[in-house]
């Protein structure tokens, strides 16, 4: 059960990179560096991870990313496991800016993490799907429709896809200080398959949310700092607990 729900989380702070955000992409040469540390905490499960980014736009409108998250300490009911803790998911991430408001995702979830860190069994994950944004006097409009999925692992066993929503809206009340307020929705699709046959019941409709807010404060053009409180909530898809997650990120543009 402890590793089911390490895993859980390392797959929500590699996922909080993912696409990097609901905006468009960065002017062509233009770039960021990022390092966040997040705390996790979910029934008597604690955990704290450091995930480090990078983004690059190599075109005016072609985006490549990468998220490389790493857990750095569980316990449980007060009990540390050292045993878990390793490198988890690394995610790369492409983006494409088709007109000023959409643009298109692909997202490459790679079996980076160890069996010691989430009982990785080789699978890869793919995330794709749109964004539209609006930007509006002071308000900043986000928004991602997604689907996710994974190639069958050492065990041959595919979980069902994910149909991923989400929206942000971002309060740029002045150019230092800028809070923000999103959600975004799970929901599954099908059923675990073993070569393809299905295993288990239809988890289609079964639906998790993550409501959250946070601030990002540009102290200069190049570096800029933030902190995030997110909650995973819904007991079809997190369980009975809600899942809380605590986000501290620094970062410069270049």
């Amino acid at each position: 059960m402890l590793k089911r729900i390490a895993l859980a989380a390392a797959l929500t702070a590699t996922a909080s990179f993912a696409t990097w955000d609901f905006f468009p992409v960065l002017e062509g040469g233009r770039g960021q560096a990022e390092l966040a540390f997040f705390y996790f905490n979910v029934e008597k499960l604690s955990e704290v991870q450091i995930a480090a980014g990078a983004r690059y736009s190599i075109t005016p409108s072609f985006e490549v990313a990468i998220g490389i998250p790493f857990l750095a300490y569980a316990a449980y009911d007060g009990e540390s496991y050292d045993d878990v803790a390793g490198l988890a998911q690394i995610q790369l991430m492409t983006r494409y800016q088709f007109t000023p408001n959409v643009n298109a995702f692909v997202d490459f979830i790679l079996p980076s993490c160890s069996k010691e860190t989430c009982d990785d069994d080789g699978a890869f994950g793919f995330h794709f799907g749109a964004q539209f944004s609006l930007k509006s006097n002071i308000v900043n409009f986000g928004s991602e429709l997604g689907l996710q999925l994974h190639t069958s692992g050492d065990d041959e066993i595919n979980p069902p896809w994910e149909l991923n929503i989400g929206a942000e809206a971002d309060f740029e009340i002045n150019p230092v200080f800028v809070p923000y307020i999103g959600i975004q929705t799970h929901i599954l699709l099908g059923k675990f398959t073993y070569k393809g046959e299905g295993i288990s019941n239809d988890f289609t409709g079964k639906t998790g949310f993550d409501p959250y807010f946070g601030f990002t404060a540009n102290f200069t053009p190049q570096f800029y700092a933030g902190a995030e409180l997110r909650f995973g909530i819904g007991e079809e898809y997190y369980g009975k607990y809600t899942r809380m997650m605590l986000g501290i990120k620094a970062g410069i543009n270049f």
